[in-house]
């Protein structure tokens, strides 16, 4: 009954957290953000950023007995508590269909060292501290999954991607201009992938009929996959064909399936996967992670 006393206020606190925190990060947010919602916090898939609260309660006391703690010493203990709560919901995140963050530090110990001194300097979300009367203090804190935990975590074989230099002479300049329409340019990538209970993962590919990766660690460069993420969730179809994210003309493609068991790794269709090929253009935005998949709330 206690268990679930503190769920439900788990939930209702998460509500609170979704509808008053509305972030922008990298390219832009949804307005239906995907999120994950874990036992001591929650990980917005669309926004990138982990967050976990934590609770600082005084201890019990007699009427003749008051302990002396003071409230400063109750807030410490919950940011303590919230920085845990991050740290573990952190190392459970996926990497992708074969790892998650645990993995890592598994196989590299100081890389633990590192991802605590990140949360350690993880800001606290102010405007949801709650004081409680009966002295509790519930904190919580945040962490961008850009940037420099990106940056220690997503794997080797993204590796930066130097810039394509195209040589034009006067032929193929003029080649250009009239490009067929079949061979529309396109400024990013809408996949749909409703329907097939897939989840979300640091670094997702987009396979075509026959397996072969059209998107994914081999496209992306470094610098823009830890600037921004290898791609954003959302809830919201409507929402994804006009984010900033992917500019103004993005190709929208249906996932026919997700691969199991993994569940993130998704497959387009060969017709899809050509319209990708067909210019040199559509690199830049693979490259430069401009990539939405729309996903089922969690």
């Amino acid at each position: 009954m206690v268990n679930l006393m503190m769920n439900r206020q788990l939930i209702a606190a998460l509500i609170v957290l979704i509808l008053t925190v509305a972030p922008g990060h990298g390219y832009g947010a949804d307005a239906r953000a995907l999120i994950e919602i874990r036992e001591n916090g929650a990980i917005d898939w669309t926004a990138g950023v982990v967050e976990a609260r934590g609770t600082g309660i005084p201890p019990t006391y007699t009427y003749d007995r008051k302990p002396l703690i003071s409230r400063q010493n109750i807030l410490a203990q919950a940011t303590k508590k919230a920085q845990h709560n991050l740290l573990e919901t952190i190392v459970n995140l996926r990497i992708n269909a074969e790892s998650r963050v645990i993995d890592v530090v598994e196989a590299y110990p100081s890389v633990m060292a590192q991802l605590r001194g990140m949360v350690q300097k993880a800001p606290e979300i102010e405007n949801l501290r709650q004081y409680q009367y009966d002295g509790t203090v519930e904190v919580w804190s945040r962490m961008e999954l850009s940037g420099g935990f990106s940056q220690l975590i997503l794997p080797p074989e993204i590796r930066h991607i130097e810039p394509i230099k195209q040589i034009l002479t006067p032929g193929n300049d003029r080649l250009r201009q009239f490009r067929p329409r079949s061979s529309q340019i396109f400024s990013g990538m809408v996949v749909d992938a409703r329907g097939m209970q897939a989840v979300p993962v640091l670094a997702p590919r987009i396979l075509d009929e026959n397996l072969e990766e059209v998107f994914g660690p081999a496209y992306v460069s470094r610098e823009f996959a830890v600037q921004h993420g290898v791609a954003r969730y959302t809830t919201d179809i409507g929402k994804a064909k006009f984010n900033q994210r992917i500019f103004d003309n993005p190709l929208i493609v249906k996932a026919l399936k997700v691969l199991w068991p993994g569940r993130c790794d998704f497959i387009i269709s060969n017709a899809d996967a050509a319209k990708l090929k067909s210019a040199s253009e559509h690199l830049k935005f693979l490259k430069e992670c401009r990539v939405i998949i729309v996903l089922d709330p969690m």
